[in-house]
């Protein structure tokens, strides 16, 4: 299941960076996009630990 959420993780980040913005907009985007990556770097760690969501 981690897996799983690890690949959805990552796909709604590709769809962000699809998305055309400009602006403040455009910050908002790539905080959050770097927000998603840091909870599939958590995910795969925590994947690596042997722990499953």
């Amino acid at each position: 299941m981690t897996e799983d959420l690890i690949k959805e993780i990552k796909h709604i980040q590709q769809c962000l960076v699809n998305k055309e913005t400009e602006g403040e907009e455009w910050e908002e985007k790539m905080n959050a996009v770097h927000k998603l990556e840091e909870v599939a770097d958590y995910l795969k760690d925590a994947l690596g630990k042997g722990i499953e969501f």
